[in-house]
């Protein structure tokens, strides 16, 4: 358990020394609001298509720990070359390819921890809380030293980051991989009917055979990460054009990760005594409301306060998610399950809002991309109220079934 509790720690620690920065990093290029916008949804396009596959690697082929070390390789690599004076097209390119390596790690991890958990309502949130502590202390540390060495420090922190992850990941015991792969190799007729059932899509499709909910539940993630993707990318453009520099970009993202940690917490205890989704519901609601603030409030103060309550938020809703998903599915499609979910959270609901999002900061400003960002958040909401299973304790056979039809009856 030290070792994933480490890797969960430098899986912050890699969001504090780049991810948080790109799109100044771009913006420090000379790339336009729109521009940062494009590039940045095409990396989230290729990690949407990526983390499936990673799914699948880490289920059925490798097992989730050597995914995640195969993973890293590319991510390291494009990042040296991303902090390069290189033309505007590689520069996308290196960013795309990040995304495609170090994607999934968060994803990965997850499914490292999941079968490892006695009972993940209560311990799942302690140990993502160790990211949000990495997070919240790497954004500050590391947008100070940028404020003073400039931002070309950031590829390398960020490689030394991504070989830390690797040598923790070495040491997390996987007895439960192993043995996995030890019982499909044993059993050829076993693989082959599972072949059969999983059909050209593998480890995916058989996770929407056994849980026709999960479509829902994917849906609600997408909308409501597209208001909580919106923050992440256009905070930062905010905070830079009201005349902030790195420190306070770093404070922006410290403040927001440091509010994890508390909010995963409560979100945890929250979950565990009166279910997820009126914890879901709770959470898109108060991170919309931070959204619509981010119209208004001129200062940069004023916004890091409310970026702390949206963290809180946030936890909220990824706990919900996490936990939810985890319930969904058995634990052999875990490394699946949670890779979907991170598809949708920084994939699918990343890729409109950056890409939506740059096109309206750029011509309505921070009404266009706030206030379109908080009415996504709120139908996320909606649409989980209604589409996620209400799991008890233990689940019993109405968790597992399919989506009754009131799910599907317009709300009025």
């Amino acid at each position: 358990m030290r070792w994933l509790r480490a890797l969960y720690l430098w899986n912050g620690l890699a969001i504090g020394a780049m991810y948080g920065f790109v799109p100044v990093l771009l913006q420090d290029k000379g790339f336009s609001p729109a521009l940062i916008g494009i590039t940045t949804s095409l990396g989230s396009l290729s990690y949407t298509v990526a983390l499936p596959i990673w799914g699948h690697i880490g289920d059925v082929i490798t097992g989730p720990r050597r995914a995640l070390q195969i993973a890293c390789v590319p991510a390291a690599v494009a990042g040296l070359l991303f902090g390069q004076p290189l033309p505007v097209i590689a520069v996308i390119i290196c960013l795309v390819i990040m995304s495609l390596g170090g994607g999934p790690s968060m994803a990965l991890t997850d499914a490292m921890a999941m079968p490892a958990l006695t009972d993940a309502s209560k311990e799942y949130s302690r140990l993502r809380l160790i990211l949000s502590i990495g997070a919240a202390g790497g954004d500050i540390l590391f947008g100070l030293l940028y404020g003073v060495v400039g931002y070309g420090a950031a590829p390398f922190a960020y490689i030394g980051v991504l070989t830390a992850m690797v040598i923790c990941a070495q040491f997390v015991p996987m007895g439960r991989d192993s043995e996995r792969r030890r019982r499909v190799n044993a059993n050829q007729e076993g693989r082959s009917h599972t072949a059969k059932e999983s059909g050209r899509f593998g480890s995916v499709g058989e996770a929407f055979r056994i849980q026709p909910r999960l479509a829902l539940v994917l849906a609600s993630i997408v909308f409501l990460f597209i208001g909580i993707m919106a923050a992440a990318t256009f905070i930062s453009l905010r905070i830079s054009d009201l005349g902030g520099g790195a420190p306070e970009v770093g404070m922006a993202n410290g403040i927001g990760s440091s509010a994890e940690i508390p909010g995963l917490i409560l979100a945890g205890f929250l979950v565990a005594r009166f279910g997820a989704r009126p914890v879901l519901v709770i959470s898109s609601i108060g991170f919309a409301a931070c959204l619509f603030s981010w119209i208004f409030l001129v200062d940069v103060w004023p916004i890091l306060i409310t970026r702390f309550i949206s963290g809180i938020f946030f936890s909220g809703a990824l706990v919900s998610y996490v936990l939810t998903i985890s319930r969904m599915l058995p634990s052999g499609l875990q490394s699946t399950g949670q890779t979907l979910l991170q598809a949708c959270c920084y994939g699918g609901g990343a890729i409109l809002a950056n890409f939506l999002g740059g096109i309206l900061y750029g011509t309505m400003g921070p009404i266009g991309v706030f206030g379109g960002g908080a009415i996504c958040a709120l139908i996320g909401g909606a649409i989980g109220y209604f589409g996620m299973p209400e799991f008890g304790n233990p689940a019993t056979e109405e968790d597992l079934s399919p989506m009754p039809s009131v799910v599907a009856t317009p709300v009025t």
